[in-house]
């Protein structure tokens, strides 16, 4: 079990590129040699883009929320003309 955990730390420091050199070279040795390790860091891999897209799609929802509340509500008008002004 301990390993499987170790495999996880390694793979996740591996995949966002915070490995040193040589260790990074020692990993990418044992995905080599490890079809399991490869499996898995790969569906770990996936697993990263799969929140990365779901957080980009929160975010635009959350940004289309603000700019329907600015550019919609009367309240924010002179913001609004402001805005459209720097973009002219």
């Amino acid at each position: 079990m301990r390993t499987s955990l170790n495999d996880i730390a390694l793979a996740e420091k591996y995949l966002l590129g915070k490995l040193e050199p040589e260790d990074a070279l020692v990993f990418e040795a044992k995905l080599l040699t490890n079809p399991v390790l490869r499996w898995n860091v790969a569906a770990q891999k996936e697993v990263y883009s799969v929140l990365k897209f779901y957080h980009r799609k929160k975010l635009k929802k959350e940004v289309q929320a603000v700019h329907q509340n600015i550019f919609n509500d009367a309240r924010h008008q002179d913001f609004k003309q402001e805005i459209i002004q720097l973009f002219k």
